[in-house]
Order: C-alpha cells, then sequence, then structure tokens
C-alpha cells in the first residue's frame, strides 16, 4: 500500500486520469474537480488496504448500511466506542481506519445521489416528458387514472368488481388505457388481502388477459399466484 510520502511531487501537473491512478491505489474516492483530487492526496495518511476478509464481511455490509441511516446511533459514537459495540467489529484491528474510509465513501456517495437527482430535474426541465408515451396512452405513474385507481382501492371496489367492471365504471378517467394496460397498473397498484390475481384462461380462445378475483384466504378460483407478490409501485 502506497504511503503519503510516497505521493509524486509533480501533482498539480498530473492530469486527473493519472490522480484517479493515485487515489485508486490508496483506496479513496476518485470523484470531484482536479483541486480536490489533489487535497484528497495531500491529506492522505499512508491508511493501510482493507483486507479481502473485510472488503467480503458482513460487518462492513452492516456497517456500510448504518451509516446510511442518518438516524443511526454510529453517527453519535466515536470510532473506539463503534469498534467495542458489536464482535463482528472486534475482530478487525484496523477497524477504526476501515470506519473513516467507508465514511468517506458513503458521503461521497450521497453527494454523487444528490448531484444525480440536481442533474436529473435540470434534464426533465429542459426536456419535459411529454403526456402520452410513444404506445398513443398517458403515463400511468403521472395519470389522473393512478389517483382514482387508489381512491376505488381504499373503498374497497376491487374485492367488489373485475378490473373491466372497475374500468367501464369511470370512463372518462379509465377509457385512455387499453384493457391490457388498465388490467397491469391496476394489478401493481393493489396489495391488499382478496384482490385480484393475473392470469391466462386457458379456455379462451383470444389473447386478452383475464383476472379472476381471490377469497380473503389467498385461493385463486383460477390457480394463480397470490395477490401478495403485488405492491405500489
Amino acid at each position: 500500500m502506497p504511503a503519503a510520502k510516497d505521493l509524486p511531487n509533480n501533482l498539480n501537473s498530473m492530469t486527473c486520469a493519472q490522480l484517479k491512478d493515485l487515489l485508486k491505489l490508496r483506496d479513496l474516492p476518485v470523484s470531484g474537480k482536479k483541486a480536490e483530487l489533489i487535497k484528497r492526496l495531500e491529506d492522505y495518511t499512508g491508511r493501510t488496504k482493507p483486507s479481502k476478509k473485510w472488503q467480503n464481511s458482513q460487518a462492513k455490509k452492516d456497517l456500510k448500511k448504518a451509516l446510511l441511516d442518518p438516524n443511526h446511533v454510529f453517527h453519535r459514537m466515536t470510532a473506539d466506542a463503534i469498534h467495542n459495540s458489536d464482535e463482528k467489529y472486534k475482530q478487525y484491528p484496523l477497524f477504526p481506519e476501515y470506519l473513516a474510509q467507508m465514511k468517506e465513501r458513503v458521503a461521497e456517495e450521497k453527494r454523487q445521489a444528490k448531484d444525480d437527482d440536481r442533474r436529473a430535474e435540470e434534464h426533465n426541465f429542459h426536456f419535459p416528458r411529454s403526456e402520452i408515451n410513444k404506445r398513443g396512452y398517458p403515463y400511468w405513474d403521472l395519470s389522473e387514472a393512478k389517483q382514482w385507481l387508489e381512491v376505488d382501492v381504499a373503498n374497497g371496489l376491487h374485492k367488489k368488481m373485475t378490473p373491466k367492471e372497475l374500468r367501464a365504471k369511470r370512463p372518462h378517467v379509465y377509457a385512455p388505457f387499453p384493457p391490457k394496460v388498465f388490467s397491469a397498473s391496476a394489478c401493481r397498484g393493489i396489495k391488499a388481502e382478496g384482490s385480484w390475481v393475473l392470469g391466462r384462461q386457458k379456455e379462451q380462445n383470444s389473447n386478452e388477459e383475464v383476472f379472476a378475483k381471490c377469497a380473503c384466504e389467498g385461493k385463486c378460483s383460477l390457480g394463480f399466484v397470490r395477490t401478495s407478490m403485488f405492491v405500489w409501485r
């Protein structure tokens, strides 16, 4: 593992790609502008590269999960306290160094995610999505139909009516969506017990997908999958 004293003296004259190579050798984040890369290298203290045992450990996964949670108690604890908080951490003598690296990595991922969200918002602002998709009907996730379906499900209509019947109940809202699309979207939006499940009726010659109602015990008259597989998107 290269130490801080092994850094070249000409960091300012190096390219970003060369600086990132040096950062990778030291297991440091590689994002940012050139000045940030140089500072990260200059602040480097020659920490030991994590062992393969740590890299593939459950302890590392659990630590990252904890640090990603802004309300986790680890954010209010010292490195030594975290190290001694669990046997899975105690087995790593270099844990405080691993913790420091993980904190940097998590912070970098959060900054990157925030930057990605900002760029996505800018893209959507400059290139707004049309109301109609390429197949000729509205996008379900932003449609009035999705909102009305949530109301109908809350009122329990999905337990009393088939998708075809429900679609006919609000033609001014649901009609823009073809029967198959409405049925599939409705099925994805339902997680209550005793709701619809998707299947094909073998006896029917047409290609239309048919839904059946399930009893509350989860038994389907057509023998298809339970509705617990379908959750809100």
